[in-house]
């Protein structure tokens, strides 16, 4: 199955793995700590073989369930502008990710807080997206690889909308507790 704006792709490796989202058919972006939340394509050369991220081995993609809103398409066109407001300024955070396994993942107050600071932060500039790049107009400014594609999601669709919006405290949910959200809330996973 071909990849679509907003799958997401859980790749095996190191102690946790590792989460990034499908930005268009052919390109991928997730955080790392080198390269802080960004694009790649998702054919990559392998000295001199062809390889994809998203169906490399041991890899599992979820799809959300796009037949269950009428209006996909844009719904996916709001996904990448936030995804691009949230690369525009967010750096990866090593000691963030330490902090994953520490405390709860559900969508407490906590977690609600940030989102709503963080849902602040976008509505603010999302009219000249060009000023997520200046410091403190951040989206978010230190994430992980999980973390940076839950809060897309949340900022992409409102606090009502089951499955889209994924009902998890991205500042402490691994990217294992992320694939097990997905799977048991109707996101159909592909391998």
């Amino acid at each position: 199955m071909a990849m679509q704006t907003g799958d997401i792709i859980f790749m095996p490796g190191g102690p946790a793995g590792h989460i990034g989202m499908a930005y268009d058919e052919r390109t991928v972006i997730h955080a790392q700590n080198s390269k802080n939340f960004h694009k790649e394509a998702d054919m990559q050369m392998d000295g001199g073989n062809i390889t994809y991220i998203s169906s490399s081995r041991g890899v599992l993609m979820f799809c959300p369930p796009w037949d269950r809103i009428g209006n996909a398409d844009a719904r996916k066109a709001e996904l990448q502008r936030v995804a691009d407001a949230v690369a525009a300024g967010a750096t990866y955070g090593i000691y963030r990710a330490i902090r994953l396994a520490i405390g709860s993942s559900a969508f407490g107050p906590d977690a609600y807080a940030r989102w709503m600071k963080y849902r602040a932060r976008y509505e603010a500039n999302k009219a000249t997206p060009a000023n997520f790049r200046n410091p403190g107009h951040e989206v978010i400014k230190t994430v992980t690889c999980s973390e940076a594609v839950i809060v897309c999601y949340q900022l992409a669709f409102p606090l009502g909308e089951a499955p889209f919006f994924i009902r998890l405290d991205g500042a402490h949910a691994l990217p294992k507790t992320l694939t097990t959200w997905l799977g048991a809330n109707g996101w159909a996973s592909v391998r």
